[in-house]
């Protein structure tokens, strides 16, 4: 009896022995750790928030405590710039992206995971190789493919050219992430589907790709949220301000003094962020019900 009070005092509530001295301080290390990078994001964000609400900023951004809640940064965006102009460019440029790389990149992560080819290992290392290339060092190609394509069709934009540039640039990358994921669904799935007399493209549109939902939808996010990101290619490559994205148009409002307006950009930053999160509350769901519906088709 005494023996089974012992071992009874024993258990803990999960199978990890109590923390040592030096684990209580290496875990109080990384708590101090988190809580100052949280702090380090998160003020920032606070102070653009408060700021874009702030009736009492002017042209600079000011850290005091007088505070009058207003929305004439706002309203200057809607009334004094193209902001609206640059938001619609910016949507269809990150839209056209992520439906462009989620198709190439489909077909692609399905074709290294599945099929055997010459050269598989070595293009698959040439595109992860050329992925290092820093995007900013094609310019001068990148000028000249649009030299080209718009001589042969007049119609091609340089906002165009921008989604290729986006897409073609996260292709390698991209294609890597989802042949591992790929890899990782038996090929028994494969097998059966052929047995019951599907055909390769079957196979890839009814049960690969509703498995890899979740994976797509995390790849069509980043793709999205590239070209709200970037400011160096629009800047270089849209030479109007009407064609310009959300980051090369409010960058215009911290960088020329004709144009200065440091709260007007806080308000925007905080529009941008809008449609980011509007996306990933709907890819929300494909990430928890993906693999549920891909495994009730499979």
């Amino acid at each position: 009896m005494k023996l089974f009070k012992k071992k009874k005092e024993d258990l803990y509530l999960s199978d990890k022995q109590p923390l040592t001295l030096s684990g209580k301080i290496f875990l109080a290390v990384t708590y101090i750790i988190l809580i100052s990078w949280a702090i380090a994001i998160l003020w920032p964000l606070f102070q653009m928030v408060l700021s874009a609400f702030n009736g009492k900023q002017e042209q600079y951004l000011m850290l005091n405590d007088q505070f009058s809640f207003s929305l004439k940064h706002f309203k200057y965006l809607f009334k004094n710039t193209l902001f609206l102009k640059w938001a619609k460019n910016t949507i269809f440029i990150a839209l056209a992206t992520a439906v462009l790389t989620l198709i190439i990149v489909s077909f692609t992560g399905y074709a290294y995971s599945r099929y055997r080819f010459k050269g598989k290992k070595v293009s698959l290392m040439a595109m992860m190789l050329i992925q290092a290339i820093p995007t900013f060092a094609g310019i001068t190609a990148y000028f000249t493919m649009y030299s080209v394509i718009s001589s042969i069709n007049p119609g091609f934009t340089r906002q165009m050219m921008l989604v290729l540039i986006y897409a073609g640039g996260g292709i390698a990358n991209n294609t890597f992430i989802l042949k591992g994921y790929i890899d990782s669904i038996s090929t028994e799935l494969d097998d059966a589907a052929k047995i019951d007399g599907c055909s390769n493209f079957q196979v890839y549109k009814l049960i690969i790709m509703p498995i890899a939902r979740p994976m797509l939808a995390l790849i069509a996010l980043w793709s999205f949220i590239g070209p709200f990101m970037d400011y160096l290619l629009p800047k270089v490559l849209l030479t109007s301000p009407e064609t310009y994205t959300l980051a090369a148009g409010l960058f215009t409002l911290i960088n020329d003094v004709r144009t200065l307006n440091q709260p007007a950009f806080a308000a925007g930053g905080l529009l941008t962020a809008i449609p980011i999160v509007i996306l990933f509350i709907a890819l929300q769901k494909e990430l928890v019900s993906g693999l549920t519906q891909g495994s009730i088709k499979g």
